[in-house]
């Protein structure tokens, strides 16, 4: 077995490279195709509603603009992704007209490399049709200017979504798009309820604030969610960044793990906003939830860098590293070796999301306490943990591991991340 390896050089820390592993491609299509050009977009929808299980619909590169039309994905095991398997070459645009860009609901749907802009409410949304649904797959797109959520997961009476992913993606809110935002800033990136065993990995979320009220977080799983796993994503100048939860019982979320992620914000008109940056992780009726090896960092102090709260909240918060407070506001965990109020200095760059550490010699270096095998063995870029492991989401200048095989030294990340 060959394992192939990208390495970037970075200005920022000369004579130290960036080689984290490469989100992995979708494999070509094993079921029936069909082929559309953007002058058939007029006919899209039909094709979606008429294909059969198992078939992969191929978007050949171009601009496909809906004009007020949704996507309607109800057959099982149905694909929809971009010929070339670049993901901004193919654009679904709502011009803030179609009031969603893609509706799944049947299991086994792929999403994949695509450009998904302006809806306006949902690009993206998720929801059973009465009964449960699973393995539903969104990877590499590109998500733009959402109205609302850019990622709406729902249960629709017994229907729930479980046991799916979002992956290797890009979702922001720009100016641009902010100006679009109602009902009270009532935005955000992933936003999730009723959702069981979902993976939430490699991805880039940023932007998601308003000048007045505030916003919901980057990735926000609640309403009774269960066994999420957040990891390795890069999360930007969002009002709030991971969210498990938002109050007691039915709003809560139970067990659960958020481990390896980059939580930054250094915009200024993000702090100068109503809310600011309110908390980098906010566990809020969160039972049975660990937070193992965050970092987050920020220019100026958010109101928590993480934070937990509600009488059922029960949480273990460990290894993490950050620049502002770890903050009880109710409930009650369990910490072991965090460091707070850590000076911006010891980050390549806080506003592109960089937390990687820059000096071996700094504090979190080798400060952290091992954990038992299997529940953080890597860090944000793959690499293993030593005996002695850092403090927070960066192991700096360990070996990487790619499907077994070990590369040399790495500790910078490269700005073209996912």
């Amino acid at each position: 077995m060959i394992a192939t390896l990208v390495v970037l050089g970075s200005a920022s820390v000369p004579g130290r490279l960036w080689a984290q592993a490469p989100c992995p491609s979708l494999p070509p299509p094993t079921g029936p195709v069909i082929e559309v050009q953007p002058s058939q977009v007029a006919d899209l929808p039909a094709i979606v509603d008429n294909a059969a299980s198992g078939a992969t619909i191929l978007l050949h590169d171009g601009l496909y603009d809906l004009d007020g039309a949704s996507l309607h994905i109800t057959i099982p095991g149905l694909t929809l992704r971009s010929a070339s398997g670049n993901r901004e070459a193919v654009v679904l645009d709502g011009g803030y007209v179609s009031v969603e860009l893609v509706s799944i609901q049947a299991s086994d749907t792929t999403l994949a490399d695509l450009t998904l802009q302006r809806a306006y409410y949902h690009p993206i949304h998720v929801s059973g049709p009465g009964t449960p649904i699973s393995g539903v797959l969104i990877h590499n797109v590109h998500i733009i200017d959402p109205g609302e959520q850019a990622v709406k997961v729902n249960a629709v009476g017994e229907g729930t979504v479980d046991d799916s992913a979002v992956q290797c993606s890009h979702i922001e809110l720009t100016d641009a798009g902010r100006v679009h935002i109602g009902n009270d800033c009532y935005t955000g990136g992933l936003d999730a309820h009723a959702a069981t065993g979902w993976r939430v990995w490699r991805n880039h979320i940023e932007g998601f604030w308003c000048e007045y009220g505030l916003s919901e977080h980057g990735i926000h799983m609640w309403r009774a969610s269960a066994d999420t796993v957040v990891e390795e994503n890069v999360i930007v100048d969002c009002a709030r960044g991971i969210g498990f939860g938002l109050g007691s019982g039915a709003d809560g979320h139970t067990g659960g793990i958020i481990r390896n992620n980059f939580v930054a914000a250094a915009d200024g008109d993000l702090f100068a906003s109503e809310y600011g940056f309110d908390a980098g992780i906010a566990l809020w009726g969160a039972e049975g939830a660990a937070v193992y090896h965050n970092t987050i960092a920020s220019t100026m102090a958010p109101f928590s860098s993480i934070e937990w709260r509600y009488i059922d909240t029960s949480v273990t918060i460990e290894n993490n590293l950050t620049t502002g407070l770890i903050r009880d506001r109710g409930g009650s965990a369990v910490l072991t070796t965090n460091m707070e109020n850590a000076p911006p200095s010891l980050f390549t760059d806080v506003a592109s999301g960089d937390l990687h550490l820059v000096d071996p010699l700094s504090s979190p270096v080798g400060a952290a306490t091992a954990l038992p095998s299997g529940i953080c063995d890597g860090d944000f870029d793959g690499q293993r943990r030593d005996a002695s492991p850092d403090v927070g989401a960066d192991e700096f200048g360990q070996p990487i591991f790619i499907d077994g095989f070990e590369f040399g030294t790495t500790n910078t990340w490269s700005a073209v991340f996912p």
